[in-house]
């Protein structure tokens, strides 16, 4: 073969070579193509260089994808661990997106002394609570903020959920009960996270105390609040109408009796408690809040109703109106206790049962089929991703 004669690259041929990428693009058409991908795929595209990188973090692209309507419901699940005091990560954490496909969360580092406690999620964040026995009559807590898509987390400093003050006018303490809000405020665009705490002393005495913790861009503003007329029964990131919700016991009704539900709401703005009647109806037990629609949904099981098993969900079409809550769904399948999830674009609702599985009612055909099926007990919680990041 001969010899390649060197010479010098003509114009067509240097135009020829020229290569372009992103970042040669104007930012404004960069930034419209992205916006044109699904919010999960953010988690690969920052992978494929630094320009990709620094696009997929531009602030106008997080505002952009921070609205709830303009992303599809996704669910995170936590796998419970079948044994007693097993440390927090062999409790792992899934994301079963829009496509129903599951994707295994790597959750934050946490010390091995710490157990899984509530798991929140409000606006594309996750606020994960991790506590440690202090002592039998109480729980030493603390908050993480964790956005699962991008894997950015943060915890909250010193001196984080302060330490709850034992009255002693109240005698000895016996027990207590902490119960978690999480929420968005989009009147001052903050997190809060809420904590209500019931301590139980000797001769049947309780007090009740509540702080408010602000996430903004001044850091974690921490303020006691004015006590809650009852305590709930579990944490909660139930937000309609710019407030948090709780299902609790009515203060009067006795033990044994399971139709005296009231629900406990917080203002997000305003920082105030306020008590919400449940529906007037002849019912075995109101066991669930949740969102559907846009609307405060409750959840009643009827257990053996006219010869067969029935849960009904009943929405509130109009915010603070007790007369517009309205019986929308009625299910008459025996399948574990159900928990609605979010109603789809299609109209039917995901839920979750008591036990391994989240499956999905379709009401005009009146069944439930399955979503995600699993071999241990799980949580799971409804979540919409997003890419706004913890460190507010």
């Amino acid at each position: 073969m001969g010899r390649r004669r060197k010479g010098k690259t003509t114009g067509k041929q240097k135009q020829q070579c020229v290569k372009t990428s992103m970042k040669d693009l104007p930012i404004d058409v960069s930034l419209d193509i992205l916006q044109r991908l699904p919010v999960t795929s953010f988690s690969s595209a920052k992978l494929v260089c630094k320009d990709f990188y620094r696009l997929a973090s531009h602030p106008e692209l997080i505002l952009h994808y921070h609205h709830p309507h303009k992303n599809p419901y996704g669910i995170i699940i936590r796998i419970l661990s079948s044994y007693i005091n097993e440390p927090f990560y062999t409790n792992q954490l899934y994301l079963v997106d829009s496509r129903r496909c599951l994707t295994q969360i790597i959750q934050p580092r946490m010390k091995k002394k710490y157990n899984p406690g509530p798991m929140l999620s409000c606006n594309g964040l996750l606020c994960l609570l991790f506590y440690k026995h202090k002592h039998p009559r109480l729980d030493c807590y603390r908050a993480c903020l964790f956005n699962p898509l991008t894997g950015e987390h943060d915890f909250l400093t010193d001196p984080g959920l302060p330490r709850v003050r034992e009255s002693s006018l109240n005698g000895t303490m016996v027990s207590s009960n902490q119960f978690f809000g999480f929420g968005f405020d989009v009147r001052t665009e903050e997190y809060k996270l809420v904590r209500i705490v019931k301590l139980s002393y000797e001769g049947g005495r309780t007090y009740l105390q509540a702080e408010v913790f602000t996430l903004g861009r001044s850091g974690c503003q921490i303020s006691e609040i004015y006590t809650p007329f009852v305590c709930p029964d579990q944490s909660s990131d139930v937000v309609v109408g710019g407030a948090i919700h709780w299902l609790c016991e009515d203060e009067n009704s006795t033990w044994f009796d399971p139709k005296s539900r009231i629900i406990l709401s917080f203002d997000l703005f305003e920082e105030k408690f306020h008590q919400m009647a449940t529906p007037d109806c002849e019912i075995s037990e109101f066991c669930k809040i949740s969102v559907l629609g846009g609307c405060l949904a409750i959840t009643g099981d009827f257990g053996v109703y006219q010869g067969r098993h029935e849960v009904q969900i009943w929405l509130l079409k109009e915010y603070g109106v007790k007369e517009s809550w309205t019986k929308e769904f009625v299910i008459g399948e025996r399948f574990g206790r159900l928990y609605p999830l979010f109603l789809s674009n299609s109209g039917n609702i995901v839920m979750s049962d008591e036990s391994k599985a989240v499956c999905c009612y379709d009401p005009k055909k009146v069944c439930c089929e399955g979503y995600a099926k699993l071999h241990q007990s799980i949580v799971a919680i409804c979540h919409v991703p997003s890419l706004v990041s913890p460190f507010l």
